[in-house]
């Protein structure tokens, strides 16, 4: 899957005090933000799916029309597109989960 972007939000310290370095939120954009910058709408993915799952509702005559919207589609961590343990080293997430 490479129809996406993604932004690194470099070290995220998580609330048990761990620290994850070089974090990637991979997202996906549909539409062009408008003048005003107002008809943005961010359309999270859910547990375990990505943004090609989220497409079924995004389309011309749809309920998100990108004719109409600028649509953000961040793809959750764990995903195995964004930061996940599929594709990160594993030291990186047992790092996350010691206590």
């Amino acid at each position: 899957m490479t129809d996406f972007e993604t932004f690194n939000l470099g070290r995220v310290v998580l609330q048990s005090g761990a620290t994850l370095p070089d974090m990637l939120l991979s997202y996906k954009t549909y539409g062009r933000l408008n003048a005003a910058r107002d008809n943005a709408i961010v359309y999270p993915t859910f547990y375990s799916g990505s943004h090609v799952d989220n497409e079924w509702l995004i389309g011309e005559h749809m309920g998100l029309d990108p004719r109409e919207y600028f649509i953000i589609v961040p793809n959750m961590f764990g995903n195995g597109v964004s930061s996940s343990p599929s594709n990160n080293p594993p030291l990186m997430i047992a790092a996350a989960f010691r206590m």
